[in-house]
């Protein structure tokens, strides 16, 4: 296999046809994220921005955007491009969210309006704009699923914070609890989607294990496996707290935009 044969095999191929992902391609645009995400918070320590969960919900509107955006490509409601499905999306929407955060840095410098309250407003205005536009297009459908969806995510998050503040984890209370809901919104969303609307996942981790299962159920399994050591490591072993809310936003980042899209698609199917 030639150098052109393999990332045609690999990565062209998989976006050109929706194919999902494959071991190779999800292993690459990992360390591109990692990379990406490293050089992102460089940029905020340099410009003393602090993250919480104040920064949280100056990042919130634009997963919102992203999410939806892919939702309506995958109905035709939107053009099916590199850059409307992943990873092309994710870089179209740090691209958007950097702009307006800088534009958002700038003016709180001037003024003493605060960088996230700007960008709160800026990314929810460019996701009304997006409803307007498409509104026409949209028809709801599957409320019920929806409603299961919302409900399972809001169980499963109340259950772990509950058995996280009995057993006074620190490394899971705080801004840390949020990569549980986020996660707990995509395992649902896959959950009911797979197990009853006969969607495909697509990828290869998560399929080898509902095949197993034979339930998209193991979701659930599958989250807390990974989140649970990994929120207690960035606890344990990042001293830096800025660094350690950038890595947790981001995790949280990542199950929620893919639990959001899920979620949408599912009212529009």
């Amino acid at each position: 296999m030639t150098v052109i044969d393999f990332f045609q095999n690999y990565f062209i191929t998989p976006i050109q046809t929706d194919g999902g992902y494959n071991l190779i391609n999800t292993v690459v645009y990992a360390i591109i994220a990692l990379i990406l995400l490293y050089s992102v918070y460089k940029i905020l320590d340099k410009q003393k921005i602090e993250i919480d969960f104040k920064f949280f919900l100056a990042v919130l509107p634009f997963i919102v955007l992203g999410s939806f955006m892919r939702s309506l490509v995958d109905f035709n409601k939107l053009p099916y491009s590199f850059w409307t499905v992943s990873p092309g999306i994710y870089l179209v929407i740090a691209g958007i969210f950097l702009i307006v955060l800088a534009l958002s840095i700038f003016l709180q410098k001037q003024t003493n309006i605060w960088y996230w309250q700007t960008n709160l407003i800026s990314g929810s205005i460019i996701l009304t704009g997006l409803l307007i536009y498409v509104a026409p297009l949209i028809r709801l459908h599957n409320l019920l699923f929806g409603g299961a969806v919302i409900l399972l995510a809001i169980t499963s998050s109340a259950i772990l914070y509950f058995i996280f503040k009995t057993l006074s984890l620190t490394w899971a209370q705080g801004l840390s609890f949020i990569i549980f809901p986020a996660h707990m919104l995509d395992a649902s969303s896959t959950f009911i989607a797979v197990d009853f609307l006969n969607a495909i996942e697509k990828h290869p981790l998560p399929v080898l294990v509902n095949t197993l299962a034979n339930t998209a159920a193991i979701m659930y399994v599958l989250k807390l496996v990974v989140l649970i050591p990994v929120a207690y490591l960035l606890f344990k072993d990042i001293e830096n707290k800025n660094m350690r809310n950038f890595f947790i936003v981001a995790i949280a980042v990542l199950g929620l935009a893919e639990g959001l899209r899920n979620l949408i698609s599912i009212l529009i199917i």
